[in-house]
């Protein structure tokens, strides 16, 4: 498999993904009809897309501010993962109210064409790393998500793999399952 050259943009016209298609049908029925009535909802949003060397979007993410809200069963998962977490500087203030500020991953899509290729990984990396320079003054301490899962499609599994965690259990009557990890 070629390493891909990618480019990571802040965008702001949702006209720029016309083309793509991520092969799951209610992510794309959103992107292709929804998406630009989100964006402008929720202004504290952030589109990003990842292009190649070609200029096609090869991916896709909506990124906000989030407040993750975990109960105590969660916590003392947390405490097994990272003995003494609760006496951490920066997780000190929120451990009573569990309440932990995050960086909420509203949407993300890979070209059809391109899943399978780590690609998405990639972007969790990025998310992380985007910690300092667009939400520093936040100090988010996790990603949350709320993973898409339905029988005909689950996100559980990809965000299982780049160490998120379930902060629920899954319900077959809800499409999502509510993921989270640490930002290290």
């Amino acid at each position: 498999m070629a390493q891909l050259d990618l480019y990571l943009k802040l965008e702001h016209d949702v006209s720029i993904l016309e083309d793509f298609y991520s092969g799951v049908d209610e992510m794309d029925a959103f992107i292709h009809t929804r998406l630009s009535a989100f964006l402008r909802a929720y202004r504290n949003s952030r589109f990003y897309v990842l292009r190649n060397t070609d200029g096609i979007v090869i991916a896709m993410f909506v990124i906000s501010e989030g407040r993750l809200v975990l109960d105590e069963d969660c916590k003392d998962d947390l405490c097994i993962k990272f003995p003494g977490i609760e006496d951490w500087s920066e997780i000190k203030d929120y451990w009573e109210a569990g309440f932990f500020p995050s960086i909420e991953i509203d949407y993300l899509a890979v070209r059809k064409e391109y899943r399978k290729q780590h690609i998405g990984t990639d972007i969790i990396s990025i998310i992380k790393s985007l910690k300092e320079s667009t939400y520093s003054y936040y100090h988010p301490l996790f990603l949350s998500v709320n993973a898409y899962c339905t029988k005909e499609y689950s996100a559980v599994g990809f965000y299982k793999k780049c160490n998120f965690w379930a902060a629920e259990f899954i319900n077959p009557t809800v499409e999502t399952l509510r993921m989270y990890r640490a930002i290290d």
